[in-house]
């Protein structure tokens, strides 16, 4: 009971002061982390799940899923922000600012926050530019690769349209999509968001003197107060209900996506190919024309009477009607791999599975032979090692031995003199007595010369002979 009554409560003051402000700036971590980009970034990774699977369900390579992913992202981004300088900032185009750089040595004119409006891709972003920039950037990517292109339109929605939807809770935390006031006692005051004023105009007050002075913290929900204090003359409120927009986008976006993604991925009565893209547009483009309506003219002028994204909104839904009654009359389903994408994902992951095991079996079979070739290294040099060993050891030896002779002609060429005469003289000793003990051959004398030989020897001569 007690529970119901607090629901009921709940109910009551919802449907009276509608939901309560909350508002997130940035993070500080030393650098300003805005949670605006923090928050698309993380619906672009969401969204690339879907896109991802869509693709492999229908047998798109890995190299054309980046190859898009990459296009799309660039062209998007700088769509998103050239189109909101033409579209909402024209008078801002030829503006100069010059802001200190945070690093005192850094040239100010090449500071980023002093770029001119066009290059500072950060100030300023579009919807709808988003969208013509990435369809720019998917159209020159298919035809650069001669891609289906009713097919990857399909592969395109189903990844963008949930990162947008995430894109637009971004919106809405940073609450830069305020749009009109809300009467509180109307039905739908329940959707609208409680402004404080403090939210609108900041009042510092001066210690020293006790004066006031205010500071605009956000100038739409400035207009929006200054306008009810001027509508209702001495009443002054602190808060004033007034659509977020950005939230209201997001509410509608949540059924939109649940049937283009279940469209796409249901396994039977499969829509020809291009046909969730063009529903896509169809179902958007004429919620966000009547939403636009309620934005105020300061942020978002009027051309002719409609703002850019609402002259955009008839120009897309026009384009998605027709292609989607082209598409349904002569289109058919594209092809797939698999009955469902739950099995094209079972696939995918035997295969990847069976190529970690080729991978790791060839990663063992590189350490083996890694460990083979380390092993034969290690036996050569440990061979190498011993033939140095052998031939050092051989080469002490022959040192050993030529200090060994050179130890010996040493010791012969230091004897004694005496000695050596002692010797020689022994020597001529043996070679004389050898001499005396040789007997005489006669023989051998004559043949050595007769007489004349004897007497040329030494012989005496006889010199009465002749006489």
């Amino acid at each position: 009971m007690y529970a119901n009554a607090f629901l009921m409560s709940a109910g009551i003051t919802a449907a009276s002061t509608g939901l309560p402000y909350f508002h997130l700036g940035a993070l500080d971590i030393g650098v300003p982390i805005q949670w605006f980009g923090m928050i698309v970034a993380v619906g672009v990774l969401i969204g690339a799940t879907p896109l991802r699977r869509y693709a492999e369900w229908h047998g798109v390579s890995d190299d054309h899923i980046r190859g898009l992913l990459t296009w799309l992202m660039v062209s998007g981004f700088l769509g998103a922000h050239e189109f909101d300088v033409i579209a909402y900032q024209w008078d801002r185009i030829g503006e100069t600012v010059m802001n200190t750089p945070r690093w005192g040595w850094f040239p100010a004119p090449l500071w980023p926050s002093n770029w001119p409006l066009v290059f500072r891709i950060w100030d300023g972003i579009s919807s709808y530019g988003g969208f013509i920039g990435g369809a720019t950037g998917y159209a020159l990517y298919v035809w650069w690769k001669r891609l289906p292109a009713r097919l990857f339109a399909d592969i395109t929605i189903v990844g963008l349209l949930p990162a947008f939807s995430i894109g637009r809770i971004a919106c809405t935390v940073v609450s830069d999509h305020i749009g009109a006031a809300v009467d509180p006692d109307r039905w739908y005051a329940f959707l609208a968001m409680d402004y404080p004023r403090s939210a609108a105009i900041e009042v510092i007050k001066d210690a020293a003197t006790g004066k006031t002075t205010s500071h605009i913290i956000n100038p739409t929900l400035a207009d929006l107060f200054t306008t009810h204090d001027r509508l209702y003359p001495g009443t002054v409120v602190d808060h004033l209900l007034a659509w977020n927009l950005g939230l209201v986008e997001f509410l509608y976006l949540v059924p939109v996506n649940l049937l283009i993604l279940w469209l796409a991925f249901r396994p039977t009565k499969r829509m020809p190919a291009g046909f969730v893209t063009a529903l896509a547009g169809v179902c958007y483009a004429p919620v966000r024309f009547l939403l636009d309506f309620l934005r105020p003219e300061d942020t978002d002028p009027r051309y002719l009477g409609l703002t850019f994204a609402q002259w955009s909104s008839i120009l897309a839904f026009g384009a998605a009607l027709y292609a989607a009654s082209r598409i349904r009359k002569t289109g058919a389903p594209a092809e797939t791999v698999t009955a469902t994408s739950r099995e094209a994902q079972e696939r995918l992951r035997v295969i990847l599975r069976d190529d970690e095991e080729v991978q790791q079996k060839h990663q063992a079979d590189r350490e083996a032979e890694a460990e083979r070739k380390k092993a034969e290294l290690a036996r050569l040099r440990a061979e190498r090692d011993r033939e140095d060993a052998e031939a050092a050891a051989a080469e002490a030896a022959e040192r050993g031995k030529a200090a060994m002779v050179g130890k010996h002609d040493a010791a012969l060429a230091g004897k004694d003199p005496a000695e050596d005469a002692e010797a020689e003289a022994d020597e001529a000793d043996e070679a004389d007595t050898a001499s005396k003990t040789k007997p005489a051959t006669p023989s051998g004398a004559a043949k050595a010369g007769g007489p004349k030989a004897a007497t040329k020897a030494g012989g005496p001569k006889n010199k009465n002979r002749k006489r």
